[in-house]
């Protein structure tokens, strides 16, 4: 039997979502992107977002493109992942 390992969240950066840029990254699968922008949109609602921006990878059997991946990290301090079906 495998001993029990205590696992860690890393440090959380933001005590709350006020004023942060948002990412939303559909995997492009049926409902991906309903569900992410719901998500958004509650988020909005409760806090006061400064931006979304919302991606689609081209295929959810492959990584987002490197582009699309440098471009998140640049315009988001959060990004929300999403898988639909």
């Amino acid at each position: 039997r495998a001993a029990a390992r205590r696992l860690e969240l890393a440090p959380r950066r933001f005590t709350s979502m006020d004023g942060l840029r948002l990412g939303l990254l559909g995997n492009s699968k049926l409902n991906a992107d309903n569900i992410l922008e719901a998500v958004g949109e509650l988020l909005q609602a409760r806090y006061s977002i400064k931006s979304v921006l919302h991606n689609k990878k081209p295929s959810f059997s492959h990584p987002a493109p490197e582009a699309m991946r440098d471009e998140m990290v640049a315009e988001c301090d959060v990004v929300i992942a999403g898988v639909g079906d």
